[in-house]
C-alpha cells in the first residue's frame, strides 16, 4: 500500500462519493475505484458499501479512516521536517491547542510575526485533550500548550502565561426552557444532567463543578464524557447542559445559548510550557507571544 492510496482512501471517506472525491484528486472515478479496490484486495477488507444510491464506510473502513488520517498527518509532518533539514531549516515549534478552543483571532499575528523573524522555523498547531496536552509538555513532544488555567495550574514543573481572562458560563440548547434567561445560578439546574469531562481527561474539572453544585445544596446528575469534543456534541444533541468558557467554539453557535453564572473556576486561556523544555526557539516564541497578544 502506498501513501497515495491512503490519500485516495481518506478523500473518498470524506466525500462518500467517488465522483466528487475523484474531482478533488484530479483523477477519473474509475481510476479511483480501482485504487480503492486494490486496497481492499491487499487488506482483505471491505472498506466501503457501494450502491447506486449511496456510498458509506464499513466498520472496518471507519476504523482505518481514523488511523489513516493520523498517518497522513504524521507523514506530511515528517516530509516537511526532512525537507527543511536538507536546506538547513530544521527548527520546529510544536503547540498543542485544547479541543474546542477558538484561537483564530489570536494566533495568526503571532505566527506571521514569528515567521518574519525566524523564517527557518516551522510552527505546528494541533488539537489535543486536557490530558494529552499535559502529557505532551512532560514528554517533550509539545513545546507549548494552550489550555485553561484551572486544569494546568495544578501540575508541577510547568510555567504559565495567561493569554486572556475568561469566565465560566452555563451552556444550554437554544430550545431549553432557561435559554431566555440572562443569568442563572447553579441551583436552577438541580434537575438537569450536567455533561462533564471525565476524571481521566481532567482530574480537576469534575471536582470543581460537583463541589460548586453541592455548595448550592444539591448533588448534580452527571453524564461523564471522554473529551470536550464529545461534551460539545452531547450538548448540541440535547443530552444535558455543560459549563464552558467564552473561548469555546460553540460561543457563536446559534444552536446553543451561553448563560451568565457565578464562576466555579478560573478558565482563563493560558499558555503553558515545561521548565525542562530544551527547544532553543521556545524562548523566542514566548517573547513574540507576549508582544503580539498583550495580557488583559
Amino acid at each position: 500500500m502506498t501513501i497515495n492510496q491512503i490519500h485516495y482512501f481518506i478523500a473518498t471517506a470524506k466525500c462518500l462519493n467517488f465522483t466528487k472525491a475523484a474531482d478533488r484528486l484530479h483523477m477519473t472515478p474509475s481510476a479511483l475505484s480501482r485504487q480503492i479496490s486494490s486496497m481492499e484486495y491487499e487488506l482483505n477488507l471491505q472498506l466501503f458499501v457501494r450502491t447506486q444510491r449511496f456510498v458509506k464506510l464499513t466498520p472496518a473502513g471507519k476504523t482505518l479512516f481514523e488511523a489513516f488520517e493520523r498517518i497522513e498527518q504524521d507523514y506530511s509532518d515528517a516530509v516537511s521536517m526532512a525537507q527543511n533539514a536538507q536546506y538547513g531549516m530544521s527548527g520546529n515549534i510544536n503547540v498543542g491547542i485544547l479541543d474546542g478552543t477558538r484561537i483564530d483571532d489570536l494566533f495568526p499575528p503571532v505566527i506571521r510575526y514569528f515567521a518574519e523573524q525566524y523564517p527557518s522555523v516551522n510552527i505546528s498547531l494541533r488539537n489535543f485533550s486536557f490530558n494529552d496536552l499535559v502529557s505532551g509538555l512532560y514528554d517533550g513532544s509539545l513545546d507549548f500548550a494552550v489550555t485553561l488555567l484551572f486544569d494546568i495550574a495544578q501540575h508541577a514543573n510547568l510555567h504559565t502565561h495567561v493569554i486572556e481572562k475568561t469566565q465560566d458560563w452555563i451552556v444550554v440548547p437554544a430550545n431549553h426552557p432557561l435559554a431566555n434567561r440572562n443569568r442563572i445560578c447553579l441551583a436552577d439546574l438541580r434537575d438537569e444532567i450536567f455533561i462533564i469531562v471525565a476524571h481521566e481527561d481532567s482530574s480537576i474539572s469534575s471536582q470543581l463543578i460537583i463541589s460548586a453544585c453541592k455548595a448550592q445544596g444539591f448533588v448534580p446528575h452527571v453524564r461523564f464524557s471522554p473529551s470536550i469534543q464529545t461534551s460539545m456534541l452531547w450538548l448540541q444533541a440535547g443530552m444535558g447542559v455543560a459549563m464552558f468558557d467564552t473561548r469555546n467554539i460553540l460561543y457563536e453557535n446559534p444552536n446553543v445559548v451561553f448563560l451568565d453564572v457565578d464562576s466555579v473556576s478560573d478558565p482563563s486561556l493560558t499558555l503553558a510550557w515545561s521548565q525542562d523544555n530544551q527547544n532553543p526557539y521556545s524562548e523566542k516564541f514566548l517573547r513574540i507571544m507576549k508582544e503580539s497578544i498583550p495580557r488583559d
